[in-house]
């Protein structure tokens, strides 16, 4: 049964998009766009908890024990306001188009980084550098990911989508790998402040050049009218046809779960784990990460080829066991050997979600729901993993370190929590399939 649902989701991944165009112009924007965006945002990353601890430092050690956590707490109200927001921003794009949002989202970034440069009262610093946190999650770069998404839905054919997603995921990682040693360098060598100066003006710059070479993709903003006079079933709120149709939640269940995996939100802990299991300094836990955006990249890179050869259902379920297999390793570590060999797994394991949003985005879109909206109903489920995420990981470390040496063994078990949501997912994969084949006999 497997067998014959894997090649219905072949079938379907030929059909093409017949509301999509290919705009030969579209993708090699969104790579480099993309790309240079999240080399500034992991730049900016270091750069704003160094600025925090040398802003507070005059004020004494607990003022700057006090700033770290209010960064840590910044990004989980980052991620609940994204929660409540993202809805408004998915109607607005399917109403006044992609790119507006778009630009929006580079604007907001830009004079933020600037206030916190511009700003030298202590107190008033920390606080703009917890706001710019939280505008990351809210008006930065997490939403713009979900806008090239909707926009890959625009105007890249069905059948091309999964290989240009997973472009945009190698993009992502080479901005991860780029903004890491650059932003460490820049900072050893000029200054976190000079850091924030710098990256302020990326933003700046992207906002001018897309504005002008950017084209719009909503299918259906060359008439107005035919906007006002769209069926209320392609208005229904995609979050509707998410709850109420059984595809839908298990889709979205897979997605939400991916956000899990996010590096962000487990590297707190993976750096702690690193000093504590393996002794390693900050030297050894930043190539460890620029370690990790490398095979994103590559992965990502090489996800492509791997759906060409094996289809789409075999390429998601080997993809969730490499993923489970990276995390295993990862978390029963005990030296450089093993978290090497980690990597090639978790490189192998980068390219389900791109297959697994596109045809949420397909089934979103039959059901009625607007590509915008169903995009930011996956930014919704993803804004409550970003938040509970870094909780569950913390919480978990902090138990095995607790327990002493004794549980020092259980140092790893984030790590091996996220490898048994792969096989969750993995478990959710193989009932999607399963629904499948008995809907095509």
């Amino acid at each position: 049964t497997s067998g014959g649902a894997m090649a219905s989701s072949e079938t379907l991944a030929r059909t093409g998009d017949p509301g999509a165009t290919h705009d030969g112009r579209i993708m090699p924007i969104l790579r480099s766009s993309v790309a240079l965006l999240l080399a500034a945002g992991y730049a900016n990353l270091q750069a704003r908890q160094l600025l925090t601890a040398q802003t507070a430092r005059p004020m004494g050690e607990a003022a700057v024990t006090s700033a770290t956590k209010g960064l840590a707490t910044a990004f989980s109200v980052g991620s609940i306001l994204e929660f409540f927001v993202s809805p408004y921003f998915g109607r607005f794009s399917d109403r006044y188009g992609r790119k507006p949002l778009m630009l929006l989202f580079l604007v907001a970034p830009a004079l933020m980084r600037s206030l916190c440069v511009l700003v030298k009262q202590p107190r008033a610093r920390i606080f703009l550098l917890q706001a710019d946190f939280v505008s990351v999650r809210v008006l930065g770069v997490q939403p713009t990911q979900a806008v090239v998404g909707t926009m890959i839905s625009d105007a890249v054919p069905v059948a091309a989508q999964p290989a240009a997603r997973s472009q945009i995921a190698a993009a992502v990682a080479l901005g991860q790998f780029v903004g890491n040693y650059a932003g460490g360098w820049w900072n050893a060598k000029f200054g976190a402040e000079s850091t924030y100066a710098m990256i302020a003006a990326i933003p700046g710059a992207l906002f001018a050049g897309l504005a002008y070479l950017l084209p719009e993709t909503h299918p259906r903003l060359a008439s107005q009218s035919a906007i006002e006079a769209a069926p209320a079933s392609q208005q229904q709120p995609a979050a509707q046809s998410v709850l109420r149709d059984p595809e839908c939640r298990l889709l979205a269940a897979i997605l939400g779960l991916y956000e899990l995996m996010a590096y962000p939100g487990l590297s707190t802990v993976s750096i702690l784990f690193m000093q504590d299991r393996l002794g390693w300094g900050p030297l050894g836990a930043g190539k460890f990460s620029s370690a990790i955006g490398a095979a994103a990249f590559l992965g990502s890179s090489l996800a492509g080829r791997l759906l060409e050869a094996w289809g789409p259902a075999r390429h998601v379920s080997f993809a969730h066991i490499c993923n489970s297999l990276a995390y295993l390793i990862w978390g029963t570590a005990t030296g450089a050997g093993g978290m090497a060999a980690c990597l090639v797994p978790l490189a192998l394991g980068t390219g389900s979600s791109p297959v697994v949003m596109t045809r949420f985005m397909r089934r979103a879109e039959s059901l009625g729901a607007g590509r915008g909206e169903a995009a930011a109903a996956i930014q919704a489920i993803g804004a409550v993993s970003r938040t509970i995420a870094p909780l569950i990981f913390i919480n978990m470390y902090l138990r095995a370190k607790g327990a002493g040496k004794r549980g020092r063994a259980f140092l790893g078990a984030p790590m091996l929590f996220l490898s048994m949501v792969a096989l969750l997912q993995e478990g959710l994969h193989q009932l999607l399939l399963r629904r499948e084949s008995q809907a095509s006999k």
